[in-house]
């Protein structure tokens, strides 16, 4: 049986709620001439009525709004951290079931997504998981309570991105005070992750409204943002436009306004070269890496540069053998570390679109390989040479004169 008097069944579970016990009452006359004229019967003692609040399909209901059933989220706080990998799965796809009720799951849960079999029966290097593991365990039992969504209100959307995930949450205005109604992001993609920290919250808006499209169709939908994304993306006519990120026509359908946050929103600490300032003053490395998948012959390059006015003080490319592109990106790093300390730089900025290279630097994410631990350890040894280092990941058109030299390396075939 589909959806009745406007409420949700499931398979034999039918939940119903009205503001008034007279409407309730008409609710109820209604739903059980339906039962009757389909044939369909319905147990006594194991159905509620009038009650001011019910369990259902894990939720606990009331007029308030909606909470994760509390008897079930407390069973999860004595869990142990999984012994295999498939283990870390299930606990990854239990979560699914309360995504929406955990605002920022994704970022918490993206170094989860990092682990492999060997590592966790290994039990090696898994500090942070097992950091991120409680930290979702704490948030399944403390879930908020999501108000329930009014069709007649505004809807309102607050996007939030970070390095590597996209987050929003579904809201409502209530005496000034904005109620979340839904919680939803993901883990972005490897092209997502070069995106502009704009182009990643049209991400998370684009997630709302595909995820809760029925909550919202037909719906004003306000959209606090530190940028005027859906703006800037619907005027956009170059590629820095991303078009495809969505259909366009989508957003002119519920983008009715744009209200820039003004502070509500602390923007994410995103490393680039937007954050240096006009007057900053000291060095710049910018590195890159590349490779042949036929041939394993690869090539690094590396550029030091002084601010103010990008004066190049070293500018090297280097042949490799036997090395995979990430191979040859950590190279570029070593080997422009190597550069800097040898001039005696004592704060470095260090720039690459290696987003691996950068992260693993950064302790962001794990790195497994044998290959590439070495080199990551070879950069910490490097680190220590250094009063002050930087790192940031930016896109690959920042990093263009790096690029340059890399590639004329490996066609040239030569140091």
């Amino acid at each position: 049986m589909g959806p009745v008097i406007g409420r949700s069944s499931y398979i034999d579970d039918i939940a119903h709620g009205a503001p008034t016990w007279d409407q309730l009452c008409e609710d109820l006359n209604a739903l059980l001439f339906r039962l009757r004229y389909w044939d369909i019967s319905v147990s006594l003692p194991k159905s509620e009525f009038g009650k001011l609040s019910i369990p259902y399909l894990s939720h606990e209901i009331s007029a308030e709004g909606l909470r994760a059933t509390p008897k079930i989220a407390k069973g999860v706080q004595d869990l142990p951290f999984p012994k295999t990998l498939k283990g870390v799965q299930s606990f990854l796809g239990s979560l699914n079931y309360y995504h929406k009720f955990i605002e920022d799951s994704p970022v918490v849960a993206a170094v989860l997504y990092e682990l492999i079999d060997e590592q966790v029966r290994a039990g090696r290097d898994l500090t942070k998981a097992k950091e991120a593991f409680e930290i979702l365990k704490r948030k399944i039992v403390s879930t908020p309570l999501l108000k329930h969504p009014d069709r007649t209100r505004p809807f309102v959307i607050i996007p939030h991105a970070n390095q590597w995930a996209a987050c929003a949450v579904l809201g409502q205005e209530y005496d000034g005070v904005i109620h979340p109604v839904r919680f939803t992001g993901r883990v972005l993609n490897d092209a997502e992750l070069r995106y502009h920290v704009a182009e990643k919250e049209v991400v998370a808006v684009m997630r709302v409204l595909d995820v809760f499209q029925t909550l919202v169709q037909n719906c004003l939908v306000k959209v606090y943002t530190r940028y005027s994304v859906l703006n800037w993306l619907l005027k956009s006519k170059t590629a820095d436009g991303r078009a495809g990120i969505t259909p366009r026509e989508h957003l002119d359908e519920v983008a009715e306004s744009l209200i820039p946050a003004k502070g509500r929103v602390k923007a994410p600490p995103v490393i680039s070269m937007e954050m240096l300032e006009a007057d900053f003053a000291g060095y710049v490395l910018s590195f890159d890496g590349a490779a042949k998948t036929s041939t394993r012959q690869g090539s690094c390059g590396c550029i030091i540069w002084e601010l103010p006015g990008w004066n190049i003080l070293a500018a090297h490319g280097f042949i490799l053998e036997d090395v995979t592109i990430t191979d040859a990106e950590y190279y570029g790093l070593l080997k422009g570390l190597t550069l800097a300390s040898e001039r005696d730089i004592q704060d470095l900025v260090v720039v690459g679109d290696s987003r691996i290279v950068i992260q693993q630097v950064q302790g962001l994410i794990n790195c497994n390989q044998p290959n590439l631990q070495r080199r990551l350890s070879e950069v910490g040894m490097l680190k220590e040479k250094f009063t002050s280092m930087r790192l940031a990941h930016i896109k690959r058109e920042y990093n263009q004169a790096a690029d340059y030299v890399t590639s004329k390396t490996l066609a040239l075939g030569a140091s």
